[in-house]
């Protein structure tokens, strides 16, 4: 998930995956041909449904004013949820959100702080993460060990801020909130993963935006899709999540003042439909990976 950070550093029952968005610390100015799923699919497409909450299947999107809410692909609508409230530092602002399956939303701000959230309650619990390997700003999303599986990680991708060349793939343990190093990723993406064991990037250009998916063993790119011009243009603020097989992406770009939500096809990268989100400019977004892989 992303608050405007290029020049900053720092419903459906049926859904859920998780979703990322990602930007610089401040972007004001200007992350899966989703495979499939490995086995224990229900009839909905979402793998092992029975270890599955309703709310552990949708999607949820955090803006730059700590607005939580979810996004049902199926209507292309809102509902809030509230207003997190976490300690965050002075002027901090949300910058990137996963969600795990236990419906955890895993929040990081432009301060480099990291949040555990309830999206039930909207309750933060601080956790112990501090910058490591450079990982000042970065990407997040929860993907499984194993196609159809149970047990996730946590990647992140980033560094010192999206102007970066290149950013340093890692996962993040959620309990030690420790990362280790798996490779160099050329780009700055959002992340997103899939109940299918795989893990995409959504990278956001002036020139040329891309879907890549990604190697987790070193940040190789397995999968690239150039998008259609239209997402082009300075990203402002940005999320990136994967869905009933095709990926959502938040973007704000140039002047734009808000959000608009695009559906990309999930084997090919084609645009399949635009939606405007009034008044929201959405920097994280976050599905756990009981989220729906087809719509059947």
């Amino acid at each position: 998930m992303l608050d405007l950070r290029w020049n900053a550093m720092g419903s459906l029952a049926l859904a859920a995956a998780l979703l990322v968005g990602c930007g610089p610390t401040s972007r004001d100015q200007g992350d899966d041909a989703p495979g499939t799923d490995g086995g224990n699919n229900d009839g909905d497409g979402g793998p092992n449904r029975d270890t599955c909450s309703d709310a552990s299947k949708l999607v949820y999107v955090v803006d730059e004013n700590n607005k939580l809410s979810k996004f049902d692909p199926m209507t292309k609508t809102f509902t809030d949820i509230g207003n997190l409230s976490c300690p965050a530092g002075f002027l901090a602002t949300p910058f990137s959100m996963s969600i795990d399956r236990d419906t955890n939303a895993w929040v990081l701000y432009s301060d480099g702080d990291v949040y555990k959230v309830n999206t039930t309650t909207l309750a933060c619990t601080a956790t112990s993460w501090s910058t490591q390997l450079g990982l000042q700003q970065f990407g997040m999303g929860f993907s499984t060990e194993v196609a159809g599986g149970t047990t996730d990680k946590l990647f992140v991708a980033g560094g010192s801020g999206p102007d970066a060349p290149t950013s340093t793939l890692a996962t993040l343990d959620t309990t030690s909130m420790s990362a280790m190093s798996k490779g160099t990723v050329t780009g700055w993406p959002e992340l997103t993963g899939t109940g299918s064991a795989e893990l995409w990037g959504f990278f956001p250009s002036a020139s040329g935006a891309r879907i890549e998916k990604l190697n987790k063993a070193n940040g190789a790119a397995l999968t690239t899709f150039t998008l259609p011009g239209t997402l082009s243009g300075q990203p402002m603020a940005w999320a990136f999540a994967a869905w009933g097989g095709d990926f959502w992406i938040f973007l704000m770009k140039g002047s734009e003042t808000q959000t608009t939500v695009y559906q990309i096809h999930g084997a090919n990268g084609q645009l399949k439909g635009m939606t405007a989100a009034p008044g929201r400019r959405i920097v994280g977004a976050g599905v756990s990976t009981c989220a729906p892989t087809v719509i059947l």
